[in-house]
């Protein structure tokens, strides 16, 4: 049996490319994201449960499009 690896916030941060705020609104709609794990009063996430989850997130294009020209309405 392979020990568990455990992170902090923080490193979900880097991994995700999130913010510790987007992280934490995720968490309260999105079904599938990682719960945490309290040790000692700290929390931490388990590295494959996140490794999980950013890869389900992965996209091969974006969900919008930024570059489009936005049409004005009326003129």
């Amino acid at each position: 049996m392979q020990p568990v690896h455990r992170i902090t916030t923080q490193e979900f941060c880097k991994q995700s490319g999130q913010s510790t705020t987007t992280l934490w609104r995720k968490s309260k709609v999105d079904s599938d994201f990682p719960p945490p794990v309290y040790i000692l009063n700290k929390k931490l996430y388990r590295q494959d449960e996140v490794t999980t989850w950013i890869e389900a997130q992965e996209r091969t294009e974006p969900t919008h499009n930024n570059l489009i020209p936005k049409t004005q309405v009326g003129a």
